[in-house]
């Protein structure tokens, strides 16, 4: 009878079995399976040996059974609640006299380390007030959750905001436990029980895999696994898409800064298409494609004077195309081209790369004799059906990592055809449901 109270208590702690249920009902049979699978055992229903062990096996406080899966049957399981800015704080309130100190410490920064490595988040301590408290605590230490004493609970961290309210991000660890240096002995390693609470704090609950971090039996992995980075890289999927547009569209890393304030202009209300455009027509790029513009069609590096202008042009709206055109129609390029064959015979080159063909170049030459203005030739060139081809076709490599589909492609080509700036069809390709998605398994 004392090792079904037992039983059952364990249970009822770590979210297996409901309150006034007794341990030799259907419920009570299904709770205990669920505990062996969770355990990695035979998934028999009875308290055999192996099972009476796993009741004494150390372990994270934090209950087995509650949050929400993830999605298509993924083994991982989130929490269903995430950090809504890309910057997190955090602060060490108090450290345990089992290690020195600042052991301790590279412990906590290298947990959060692997962390980073895993999804697109900025640790930062803090002496303020932080998104994040770690802490040593004994017993009753003040949560609401008290620990038991040397064994079985090791720690505990609560999951973030709305949950735990004040207490959300939260980790506690047991000052009873004897803290150390790596697995091996007969104390705990900070490490290891670190990494496995912060994936708490982040989003992250339990998980029945093998070998995962989110196992809640200690030791389990200090670096992430599979599993645990394909649930982490899902529950932070939006800030993942926030730090591919930098890599993707801007071309480089993301500075912390400006970073945080996108996810957390998304996570206000801020939609998509919002966001992309920002990136789109931001300041930044904006310049960037002026002065490719000036490698490409003047082969020069760009004067300050007019990179600020066409920079700013392109900034409030000007499509990249009617930039093209207007660089081809100046006056430097004129210089460059004085002779209309050789300005047609550039175009080919430039805008299509290719030589121009026999018929297409005697077109345009009849064209321009019949008076018809470069800037007008310049503008057949890149609404043509071949130019927009080959940039539609560029988009699909560049955004969506493959080859267009027909339709797709055919859709995107008459959108730029029609005078679709080129900016906005970025937009529309880095803002689509099937790039928002891969970009999750590209990180």
């Amino acid at each position: 009878m004392g090792d079904d109270n037992n039983a059952s208590d364990y249970l009822r702690e770590f979210g297996y079995l409901a309150e006034g249920v007794a341990l030799d009902t259907a419920q009570g049979r299904a709770a205990v399976r669920a505990l062996q699978a969770m355990a990695l055992l035979p998934a028999s229903g009875e308290l055999d040996d192996a099972t009476a062990e796993v009741l004494a096996r150390p372990r994270c406080g934090v209950p087995d059974r509650r949050g929400a899966g993830g999605p298509g049957g993924a083994s991982f399981v989130a929490f269903g609640t995430v950090w809504d800015h890309a910057i997190l704080t955090y602060r060490v309130n108090n450290l345990s006299p089992d290690l020195p100190h600042d052991r301790q410490r590279a412990a906590i920064t290298t947990a959060f380390a692997r962390w980073a490595a895993v999804v697109p988040l900025v640790f930062r301590e803090t002496t303020g007030e932080p998104d994040i408290e770690i802490r040593f605590g004994a017993r009753d230490h003040g949560d609401g959750f008290p620990f038991d004493g040397p064994g079985r609970v090791l720690a505990h961290a609560f999951y973030p905001p709305p949950n735990g309210g004040a207490l959300a991000g939260d980790t506690h660890l047991d000052e009873d436990e004897t803290w150390q240096e790596g697995v091996a002995g007969a104390g705990i390693d900070l490490l290891t029980v670190m990494v496995h609470e912060l994936g708490h704090s982040l989003g992250l609950d339990h998980t029945p895999v093998p070998d995962s971090t989110m196992n809640p039996f200690y030791p389990t992995p200090s670096t992430p696994a599979a599993d645990d980075r394909a649930g982490m890289r899902y529950v932070y999927r939006r800030h993942i898409w926030v730090a591919s547009l930098y890599r993707d569209v801007l071309g480089r890393r993301f500075d912390d800064e400006g970073y945080d304030g996108w996810v957390r202009g998304l996570f206000s209300g801020a939609s998509p298409e919002d966001v992309a455009r920002g990136f789109c027509y931001s300041h930044e790029h904006s310049e960037r494609l002026a002065s490719d513009l000036y490698f490409a069609l003047l082969d020069r590096a760009p004067d300050p004077e007019g990179l600020a202008g066409w920079r700013q042009q392109l900034q409030q709206g000007m499509g990249r195309q009617a930039a093209i055109v207007a660089f081809l129609d100046s006056a430097e390029y004129r210089q460059k081209y004085p002779d209309d064959a050789a300005f047609i015979d550039s175009l080919y080159r430039r805008l299509l790369r290719r030589p121009p063909d026999a018929e297409g170049f005697a077109h345009w030459q009849q064209r321009m004799r019949e008076g018809t203005p470069r800037h007008e030739v310049a503008r057949g060139f890149v609404l043509s059906e071949e130019y927009c081809r080959n940039f539609s076709r560029d988009l699909y490599a560049h955004y969506l990592r493959r080859q267009p589909d027909p339709e797709g492609w055919q859709a995107w080509t008459d959108g730029l055809r029609g005078g679709l700036n080129h900016q906005d069809a970025v937009v529309g390709f880095v803002a689509s449901p099937e790039y928002q998605g891969a970009v999750e398994n590209w990180w």
